[in-house]
């Protein structure tokens, strides 16, 4: 059941679509939508952020954060989802601990990938602080694709707490009888009944009422535009994976697949830690 919703942007522009593609299935489960719209104090150019910024007294920033909020606001006048929308104003570089501190509780948070961002930094450092601190499933949702109904999923697949969660979470998403294709790159196992392997996952799903496909595919490129260009061919509507089952820093330093499916994101792809 998704009580509560919740969604954080930067731009009443770019963000009011993905505002109005994440209502729809809001609308749908009767769901409240709760609304974080970021203001930054002023930066030379968006890309130098952190760096770069420029002084503004805050009672000059607190009136713009004012004056951004009335706008969103008047652009979801009448609208039939319960929707919160609450302004945050602060340095850019502690923005996304500020959403943090105000403790938003959602059973699901969706945010607009970094096409509908005006600054690259924020939506990372965003997009990093609710797959890690949400304590909730995350879904980035790229321009001109919808959550209103999941009837086809891809799980990337291995054995570790995190996809576990992301199987828990991908199956409160799913519509009714759902296929749901379990993904793996490398060398497929020689027991495909294995607990470690793809079986317990399809008996799992196949309780609780889902059609299950058991897919291996050979590691020839990155991991995460594997996993998205396979999802996209069969034409899922989802992409679900654990996420930072590495060390934040190691995926920064060395990359990895949760950084490679935030970076880049081709198809709306759910993160759960």
């Amino acid at each position: 059941m998704t009580g509560t919703m919740l969604t954080v942007i930067d731009d009443v522009e770019s963000g009011a679509g993905t505002i109005r593609t994440i209502a729809a299935r809001a609308e749908r489960h009767e769901a409240r939508l709760i609304v974080y719209l970021l203001t930054p104090g002023p930066l030379a150019a968006p890309e130098l952020a952190p760096f770069g910024v420029l002084y503004l007294p805050d009672q000059v920033l607190q009136a713009d954060s004012e004056e951004q909020v009335a706008k969103l606001r008047s652009k979801f006048a009448g609208s039939p989802v319960d929707m919160d929308i609450r302004g945050l104003f602060d340095d850019v570089a502690w923005l996304a601990g500020d959403v943090r501190r105000a403790r938003p509780i959602a059973d699901l948070a969706v945010i607009g990938s970094h096409e509908t961002w005006a600054i690259p930094y924020l939506y990372r450092r965003v997009t990093e602080m609710l797959a890690l601190a949400s304590g909730g499933p995350l879904v980035i949702l790229p321009p001109g694709r919808s959550l209103a109904t999941v009837s086809h999923a891809v799980l990337a697949w291995k054995p570790s707490p995190e996809a576990v969660r992301a199987l828990h979470d991908l199956v409160s998403l799913l519509e009714p009888g759902a296929r749901v294709d379990i993904v793996s790159c490398g060398d497929k196992p020689s027991q495909d009944g294995d607990s470690r392997g793809h079986g317990a996952v399809a008996d799992y799903l196949d309780r609780h009422g889902f059609e299950a496909g058991s897919v291996w595919l050979d590691q020839r490129y990155d991991v995460a535009e594997q996993l998205q260009t396979y999802a996209l061919e069969i034409g899922a509507d989802l992409l679900a994976a654990g996420a930072f089952a590495h060390s934040r820093l190691r995926e920064l330093v060395f990359g990895g697949v949760t950084a490679g499916l935030i970076n880049q994101t081709r198809i709306p792809v759910l993160l759960s830690r």
